[in-house]
C-alpha cells in the first residue's frame, strides 16, 4: 500500500484518513496559534496608525479651535440675542432647519422661541464670520457661501448687503459684514441681490422678534 506524508512536518502514514487524523491532533493548534499571532500583528498595526492620527487630529482641531476664537471671551462670558434673516436672491434660507442647531458653543442657533432664526452668543466679541463658520458657511462683503455649490458672489447691480437694526432703533446699513458683534436684541438682514429698497424693507419687517423672549428666559434663570 502505497504510503503518504505529511507535508508539514513529513511523517508518513499508510492511509489518508490517518494522513488527515494527524493534522488534526498534530497541527490544527499550531495553525490556529499562527492565526491568533497573525491577528494580533494585524491589530498591532492598526493601533500604531490609528493612535498618531487620533493624536494629529485632537491637536488640528485644537489649533482650528484656538485660531478661530482669538480675541473671543470665554464661553458664558455673556448670553446675549439677536433675530438675523438671510435673502438670497430674494429668496428667504433662514430659518434654518435642525441640522445647524447648536453647531457651536460659542455661538449658534436653537430650538425654542424663534427656533432656527435668533442667534445665540454665550462669549464676548463674537464676530458673525465665526457663526456662519461654524455652520459651514462663509460670509464678508464680496460673498456669501451656503454650502460649496451655492456662492453667492457681488455682480454689477446684484450685490451683498447688511441691514442691522439696534434695540429701540431704526434699520440702517451697515459695512462690517463678517466682522460685526452683535449686541443684545439686534435684528440683522442680510440680503443678496439687485431688490428695491421697497422690496428690502419687506424683508426686514419679515426679520423676527424673538430676541427678546430668549434674553428674557436667559434673565429668569440667572436670578
Amino acid at each position: 500500500m502505497e504510503k503518504v506524508s505529511c507535508d508539514v512536518c513529513g511523517r508518513k502514514f499508510k492511509t489518508s484518513e490517518a494522513l488527515t487524523q494527524h493534522k488534526n491532533d498534530a497541527h490544527k493548534q499550531t495553525s490556529d496559534e499562527k492565526q491568533q499571532r497573525k491577528k494580533k500583528i494585524s491589530t498591532g498595526k492598526i493601533l500604531a496608525f490609528l493612535i498618531p492620527s487620533l493624536i494629529v487630529l485632537g491637536i488640528g482641531y485644537g489649533i482650528y479651535w484656538a485660531l478661530s476664537t482669538e480675541g473671543v471671551g470665554t464661553i458664558g462670558s455673556t448670553h446675549i440675542h439677536a433675530d438675523f434673516a438671510v435673502f438670497l436672491d430674494s429668496e428667504e434660507i433662514t430659518p434654518l432647519p435642525e441640522q445647524y442647531f447648536v453647531a457651536s458653543p460659542y455661538v449658534h442657533v436653537e430650538t425654542g422661541a424663534g427656533a432656527g432664526t435668533v442667534i445665540h452668543i454665550h462669549a464676548t466679541d463674537v464676530p458673525l464670520k465665526m457663526f456662519f463658520n461654524s455652520l459651514g458657511m462663509k460670509f464678508n462683503s464680496e460673498c456669501f457661501e451656503a454650502g460649496q455649490d451655492n456662492k453667492y458672489c457681488n455682480y454689477g447691480d446684484t450685490t451683498l448687503k447688511m441691514f442691522v437694526k439696534h434695540a429701540n432703533s431704526t434699520w440702517e446699513q451697515n459695512f462690517e459684514y463678517e466682522k460685526y458683534i452683535s449686541q443684545d436684541l439686534d435684528k440683522i438682514l442680510i440680503t443678496y441681490g439687485s431688490d428695491t429698497d421697497e422690496e428690502i424693507q419687506l424683508q426686514q419687517n419679515n426679520v423676527t422678534d424673538f430676541s427678546k423672549d430668549n434674553s428674557g428666559r436667559s434673565m429668569a434663570l440667572r436670578r
